[in-house]
């Protein structure tokens, strides 16, 4: 009877911390997925090399990256959220494309880490690495172009992150 009682217990604990997973999922989800695409955009802008327009696309994912919800996150995944909040801030202070992109390299290192432990991304994205400046950035293209050197093709593929199963 005890052994029954203690792997119906189990069996509770174990659809209740699935169902609590779920639900923090769902809630993570609209924002995280907000925060990549004006990271996007934001890469966008210094592909092009437009200080003023990566200037104002970093305010833009400065908001979002404030909108994510900080309960159910662990204290590793709030503390990449502040490091997010700090390079965007800065690339948002700044009309400088240098020492932009210098805050960029670090931004997509960490959302890239943010990204590959919550599993929300709608989208399938391409952990791309430049060679020339030997930064990493996050494309939804395999073949996307190079924030860092303004040019395509110049970059590859080290890693694909999946769209999340909805």
């Amino acid at each position: 009877m005890k052994t029954l009682k203690n792997t119906l217990f189990a069996i509770l604990a174990v659809v209740l911390l699935t169902a609590n997973a779920k639900a923090q999922d769902k809630a993570l989800n609209a924002p995280v997925n907000t925060m990549i695409t004006d990271y996007l955009a934001l890469k966008d802008a210094l592909v092009t090399g437009n200080g003023a327009a990566a200037e104002a696309k970093a305010k833009t994912l400065l908001s979002s990256i404030r909108t994510v919800p900080k309960t159910g996150l662990t204290t590793n995944e709030l503390a990449i959220l502040l490091k997010l909040e700090f390079d965007s801030r800065h690339i948002s202070e700044v009309n400088n494309i240098p020492h932009q992109r210098e805050h960029f390299a670090s931004l997509s290192n960490n959302l890239y880490t943010l990204i590959k432990k919550l599993k929300v991304n709608n989208i399938v994205l391409y952990r791309q690495y430049c060679g020339m400046t030997r930064r990493y950035f996050l494309s939804e293209s395999d073949k996307g172009k190079d924030p860092y050197m303004g040019m395509a093709n110049c970059s590859k593929v080290t890693e694909t992150l999946p769209a999340a199963k909805k």
